[in-house]
């Protein structure tokens, strides 16, 4: 038996080498397979598990702080810090800190926002006309933000420069007339100039509040205080920003922040530190010292804002100067100098960055800057007091399909403080406050006077605030960034872009907060003081609140807005860790009633949100805010080993199911073989032996090609090489082999012989028009063959329906990962062994409707022949067999992308459109694949010896 089966191998060489090549193929692929597949899922896992825990495990949030898409998508708010005005007690907190399991739950109390206001000189002596006795220059100030697309034009700053002198005489009395500088000409005579009255209020933001008429006299000039004043002509703005400050915990922070090590310049919180008594030294009281209570605060050392000062300097035509000599009200001055056309000589830009130093200098030495004169805070610049401060509402914030719309709140400009007409008197509101507002629940808390004065100081707030360092936010631990959770304490990391319009808009740059405290975004708090001074900021003996409604007013009793909880030990993904979390979480909502979301295996992810139109030119826009997605860890590894389990499971199906139509297939073309050696006495038993001796040389055969091919292509795709996975491939193969054998040896033993001579095709002609096309002839040779066309569609169905069920699995695997950034990193790591698998899907197709399509040709050799005899060129028959197997596998692949359709649905629970793309692709890649699969039969049909073939018959 053994040397039948050396010369079945002899003889029907190309068959058993193409034969022994499916095999070794498919278990080859299987094998690369199955290696991709599981060095990528150790990746993934891997990226998973270093990026499972985030800075905190839980966050505890007030009651009804959550938002209706939070809970529809299982998701947590990030920017929503600022708006946040307590909700949680002190003893809510330190019921927190007892749960069993909790090694840190640190607290943030927001308190509000404090306007502070530097001076921004600009140096304009380069700009003068050195041939003029007297000229006027305007500086046009205007604020650039929202990356560019808003500027915000400011009130123009008028500075008049003469060469004669500038005399100030000090009133000895108010008498409310206009009060300025006599310019004295060289023969003697005088003209007030630029001088103020008392003006009437007006708004912050009006222009007549905020431009200016400064006055430059040449040598000689006096001011008021009978001191020689500086002849250099030099403006001087003003730059507010609002500082939002903020209470922590010093011992909770530095050990979930490590924000003591990010300290830059003096110290850290020392242990339970508050308030302290100060005294501070003002030259212009009597007496000259003013004492308060100075809570301490850690300084940002940078501010994170996006605003650009741009000054547009101009030399105005010489009739400005007539303008300002003759009329010394300048109110009226500036009104009609606006007019005045003048001549671009320079543009300057200032950043909030380079400005920001004089902030932190003023805090920390306030005596240094007591001459600065810039007002702020209800006191000037210098001041360390703190006499008033903001505080705003959330974001309105709708629903809008699968995002949120922020929606335009109207404020009153009053509320920011006031302005008077006489000008420069309301530069300590941010300009970037006459922009639209999404933010509601605005309230200003005016620090009160002490009560009593204290003999000997003066009557001012006794409210402070004392610098004791400055920290860099960049070295604070703010986590991962695949595992990012609401850092909003230290961190804003702005919004891009949601749609290609709003991109294009933005340029592709990110939308960064700036100082308009009632927009969506918002900065971090720049100050942050310590819990124990929450009481003197947020008591109401300290501040009285405006407007009196009690949804503005503070908030003593429960003054904590958000607590980070970070559980004790290490927390892993398995279900014993989650399971510790989720008691922990469970018990601190049992025991204090407030709002806990688990954010230990969370993940940043984008949200739509819709802002509105600004009022100083940027459009419309759709951002993706970062949020946070929970549980996102979890689902990813169980994403990872289903998909995993099922790409391999259905590969290997697809690998069984071509060597089986293959086996099959060469099973009938032996049929007038095996039924010569029955007619000459073989048993049945002996025939299946001989064909399963027959198989299992091949499957060994195919075994050793299949790991050699396995080891070169893991060596080509630069994978790790598994050797198990390589060497399971020469067993694999004999099993498949065998398996794929026997049920179509059976069936071959089991067959009539007499049946094996008998036509294989009916002669029912009668039935059929005569064709007059060849498709017409194709489709009815695939009817005369019924058996063999459902064969060949069978085959097509079998691979179509894997392809379709095969990128649903791909196209939902990434739907359950993509959206946030950890999800994303997995599904990049992942993409490969997807191709992989599609790949291996289409080969295998092509090669199984070769077969089929090669057998036919053989079958029909005679007729083919015949039509070559009578005169049909090679392309018409190149044509009908194209047309055969394409309508194959238009049959085939019709059944099975709807076969593939329902499996997919089933899997992803519902038919989605993306389900019915994948149905509809893999179906035409059937039938692309049954055309394609003609080429090499198309060669074997061109060698077909016409007249030995007519001889035969």
């Amino acid at each position: 038996m053994w040397s039948m089966t050396m010369a079945q191998w002899r003889v029907r060489v190309r068959r058993t080498g193409a034969f022994v090549a499916m095999i070794a193929a498919a278990v080859a692929a299987f094998t690369l397979l199955t290696s991709a597949a599981t060095a990528e899922r150790l990746d993934a896992i891997g990226t998973v598990v270093a990026n499972y825990r985030p800075t905190y495990d839980i966050l505890v949030r007030p009651t009804g702080s959550r938002l209706p898409l939070e809970q529809q998508r299982n998701l947590v708010q990030s920017g929503q810090l600022a708006g946040m005005n307590g909700g949680i007690t002190v003893d809510q907190w330190h019921t927190i800190q007892q749960v069993d399991g909790i090694a840190v739950a640190a607290p943030v109390a927001v308190v509000g926002y404090s306007m502070r206001t530097v001076p921004v000189e600009v140096d304009l002596t380069g700009q003068l006309d050195p041939t003029a006795t007297q000229q006027v220059l305007r500086v046009q100030p205007t604020w650039v933000t929202d990356a560019g697309l808003s500027n915000i034009p400011d009130g123009a700053a008028y500075v008049y420069v003469t060469r004669n002198p500038l005399r100030q005489p000090k009133p000895a009395r108010y008498t409310g007339q206009l009060v300025g500088p006599q310019e004295l000409s060289g023969d003697g005579t005088s003209v007030l100039v630029c001088a103020a009255g008392e003006g009437g209020p007006t708004s912050p933001l009006a222009e007549q509040a905020r431009s200016s008429l400064t006055c430059v006299g040449g040598p000689g000039s006096i001011g008021y205080d009978g001191l020689p004043q500086a002849t250099t002509a030099v403006l001087r703005l003003g730059w507010s920003i609002p500082f939002l400050l903020a209470a922590v915990d010093p011992t909770a922070e530095a050990a979930l922040a490590r924000l003591d090590t990010a300290v830059t310049s003096g110290r850290y919180f020392t242990d339970g530190e508050g308030p302290r008594p100060y005294s501070f030294p003002e030259p212009l009281s009597n007496p000259p010292v003013m004492a308060y209570e100075g809570v301490p605060i850690l300084m940002a050392d940078r501010p994170q804002l996006d605003t650009t000062l741009r000054l547009g300097v101009q030399r105005l035509d010489p009739a400005a100067v007539q303008v300002v000599r003759a009329n010394p009200d300048q109110e009226k001055v500036r009104a009609t100098l606006g007019a005045v056309p003048g001549t671009p000589v320079d543009q300057r830009r200032v950043t909030a960055q380079q400005v920001y130093p004089g902030f932190v200098d003023r805090i920390r030495d306030p005596a240094a800057h007591t001459g600065d004169m810039i007002y702020g805070d209800g006191t000037f610049n210098g001041s360390p007091l703190l006499g008033v401060f903001w505080t705003v509402g959330p974001a309105r914030l709708t629903s809008d399909g699968d995002g949120l719309r922020a929606e335009a709140v109207g404020q009153d400009p009053k509320i920011w403080g006031s302005g008077s007409s006489m000008g420069d008197t309301a530069h300590a509101v941010p300009m970037e406050l006459a922009d639209l507002g999404v933010r509601g629940g605005i309230a200003v808390h005016h620090g009160l006077d002490r009560d009593p004065a204290v003999i000997g100081l003066t009557s001012l707030p006794d409210v402070g605030l004392q610098l004791v360092g400055t920290f860099d936010a960049g070295k604070v631990d703010i986590g991962g960034a695949l595992s990012a959770v609401p850092m909003d304490t230290y961190f804003n990391p702005g919004v891009t872009g949601a749609d290609a319009a709003s991109r294009q808009a933005l340029g592709g740059a990110t939308l960064r907060p700036n100082a308009n405290l009632a927009g969506l975004l918002s900065q971090p708090p720049l100050m942050l003081t310590t819990m124990e001074s929450v009481p003197l900021l947020l008591g109401d003996k300290d501040f009285n609140t405006r407007p009196d409604y009690p949804e503005y007013q503070l908030r003593p009793e429960a003054p904590i807005s958000a607590i980070r909880v970070r559980l004790a030990g290490d927390l892993g993904i398995d279900p014993v860790s989650r399971e510790k979390v989720r008691l922990a979480a469970a018990r601190i909502a049992e025991r204090t009633g407030l709002q806990v979301d688990i954010t230990l295996g969370s993940s940043p992810t984008a949200v739509s949100v819709a802002y509105p139109e600004g009022r100083y030119g940027r459009p419309a826009l759709t951002v993706a805010q970062s949020w946070v997605r929970k549980g996102v860890a979890v689902v990813l590894v169980e994403a990872i080993d289903r998909k995993s389990l099922l790409l391999s499971g259905l590969v290997l199906t697809v690998c069984g199911l071509a060597v089986l139509n293959a086996t099959s297939a060469a099973m009938r073309s032996r049929r007038l073989e095996l039924a010569i050696l029955s007619c000459l006495g073989w048993p049945r038993r002996k025939i299946l032996s001989l064909l399963l001796l027959e198989a299992s040389g091949s499957g060994l055969a195919a075994g050793a090609l299949g790991t050699a091919l396995a080891v070169t292509g893991i060596t080509v795709f630069g994978m790790r090489i598994d050797w198990r996975h390589a060497l399971i491939a020469v067993p694999a193969a004999l099993a498949l082999t065998l398996l794929a054998t026997l049920w179509p040896a059976w069936r071959a033993t089991r067959a009539d012989p007499a049946a094996a001579v008998r036509p294989s095709v009916a002669l029912s002609l009668r039935r059929y028009r005569a064709p007059r096309r060849i498709s017409t002839l194709a489709f009815a040779n695939l009817t005369r063959s019924p058996g063999r066309t459902l064969l060949g569609a069978a085959g097509i169905a079998i691979g179509v329906s894997a392809l379709t069920v095969l990128l649903a699995i791909t196209f939902a695997f990434r739907g359950a990962v993509t959206g946030t950034l950890l999800g994303e990193a997995i599904s990049l790591q992942a993409r490969t062994v997807d191709y992989l698998a599609v790949a291996i899907t289409v080969v295998l197709g092509v090669v199984t409707i070769a077969d089929l399509v090669y057998l036919t040709i053989q079958d029909r050799a005679a007729e083919l022949a015949l039509f070559r005899a009578v005169g049909w060129p090679e392309r018409l028959l190149h044509r009908l067999v194209t047309i055969e197997a394409v309508g194959i596998g238009v049959l085939g692949g019709t059944a099975g992308a709807a076969l593939g359709l329902g499996g997919a649905a089933w899997f992803v629970g519902q038919v989605t459109a993306p389900l019915l793309w994948c149905a509809l692709a893999a179906l035409l890649t059937g039938v692309a694949v049954s055309g394609l699969s003609v080429l090499v039969p198309m060669a074997v049909l061109r060698r077909l010896p016409t007249a030995q073939l007519l001889a035969e018959e």
